[in-house]
């Protein structure tokens, strides 16, 4: 069990979620078929206030193309992230904005208007018909940020919050685990006390911290994709340091670029300050000032991952030259039609990282990805001239399952 100085008192247990109240508003009616308190305190009147008075702007001056465009309302006290789809708006209060959570805001829109289109026009519903989609946003937010390495933080009522659950195995299963658990231990451990494997403990743990009966505090894994969120280097790097962050977790943030799992930035640490480190590592992303990358942005990866490796089959089939004049050509060709493509770049005779910022929203990236996609295909047509349509599509399978393969730890299964 970790012992450290950094894990959150009592008292704090309510800052260790950066999301605080999903919403989602029928546009139509007005009425809210669903919603979630990530948090179990009663909502501040002021934020509200301010979640009220969000809504009803964006609600008044939302037309057109404004309906599906990400907006951010800011109060004094929280974020609210907005996600408007064809019928449903998506609100996420937050403390810090994140790409992050505004990514699980518009599958959560997405998901609900598919799902629940014969609720458009509705003016009542039993929210007993929800559960599996409750189970699916559950599993949204918390399928990436529950490791083995996260600590259960039990508050002293957890045992009220046990009598909520639908499911008469779940308040078996979860009263059992808590009622064994220590204050402050990992999932591992709890696991191997009670003799469950990791998956059975993460699954009652995520329904735990789903139904407010207890905290997390995450500690990110080694596999785990960490970026900066946005804004937030100004005071992660400030002299002052007025997080009181250890030289070692500012070493870490240095190295962070969002591509790289969290293992090869830990290699450069003295083994004894790391627990300290992915302590403190995960207390930022709880936070909201770090977050794991967005689905869109793995997304990315593993595109600009296939176009690279498939340039380098082009330049053995064709030639070095043959073949960047080709992408340049396939570049040059999809410009007016996807401006998209001009960010993707050539470093050193192969595909260099594309241009990713900070500024790029979800959707943004998944425009990124689209474009990728295209040269993808462009590449693939010039190779089949060199060597047979039948054989570029052969080689161009074997690498889309490379890189697939070679991202999976990283990424996971349910990406692809």
């Amino acid at each position: 069990m970790i012992d450290a100085d950094i894990t959150p008192r009592l008292s704090d247990y309510s800052k260790m979620s950066n999301e605080k109240v999903l919403f989602l508003l029928n546009r139509g009616t007005g009425v809210s078929p669903y919603s979630h308190q990530f948090m179990p305190e009663e909502i501040d009147p002021q934020i509200l206030s301010g979640f009220i008075s969000a809504i009803t702007s964006f609600m008044d001056e939302a037309s057109g193309p404004e309906k599906t465009h990400l907006q951010t309302v800011n109060s004094s006290d929280a974020s609210f992230l907005l996600v408007g789809g064809d019928w449903i708006i998506g609100v996420l209060s937050v403390s810090r904005e994140t790409n992050e959570a505004r990514s699980k805001l518009r599958r959560v829109v997405r998901e609900f208007e598919e799902q629940f289109a014969v609720l458009k026009n509705a003016d009542g519903f039993e929210f007993s018909m929800f559960k599996d989609f409750d189970r699916f946003v559950m599993d949204l937010f918390l399928s990436d940020r529950i490791s083995e390495r996260t600590l259960i933080l039990k508050g002293w009522d957890w045992p009220k919050f046990c009598r909520s659950f639908d499911v008469p195995s779940d308040s078996i299963g979860v009263n059992r685990l808590l009622n064994q658990a220590e204050d402050k231990q990992s999932v591992k451990e709890v696991a191997q006390a009670q003799g469950l494997s990791l998956d059975e403990a993460i699954n009652l743990v995520s329904i735990a911290f789903w139904k407010n009966a207890l905290y997390l505090n995450y500690v990110p894994s080694d596999n785990d994709i960490i970026a900066l969120s946005e804004g937030s280097s100004t005071i992660l790097f400030r002299k002052e340091n007025p997080l009181e962050l250890s030289p070692g977790t500012v070493r870490i943030l240095g190295s962070l670029d969002g591509r790289r799992p969290l293992s090869s930035s830990l290699k450069m640490l003295d083994s004894k300050v790391v627990e300290r480190v992915l302590l403190e590592l995960g207390s930022l992303v709880n936070r909201g000032y770090l977050q794991n990358i967005s689905l869109e942005r793995r997304l990315v990866l593993v595109n600009e991952c296939i176009l690279s490796q498939l340039f380098q089959v082009c330049t053995q089939a064709m030639g070095v030259g043959k073949a960047t004049k080709s992408l340049y050509a396939a570049i040059e060709s999809r410009i007016e039609s996807n401006p998209w493509t001009s960010r993707i770049r050539l470093v050193e005779g192969s595909i260099g990282h594309s241009a990713i910022d900070a500024s790029m929203t979800p959707a943004d990236l998944e425009d990124l990805s689209a474009a990728m996609e295209l040269l993808i295909k462009d590449l693939e047509k010039e190779l089949g001239r060199v060597t047979g349509q039948d054989n570029a599509k052969s080689m161009l399978l074997s690498v889309k399952k490379r890189c697939r393969e070679s991202w999976r730890p990283y990424i996971g299964s349910a990406f692809f």
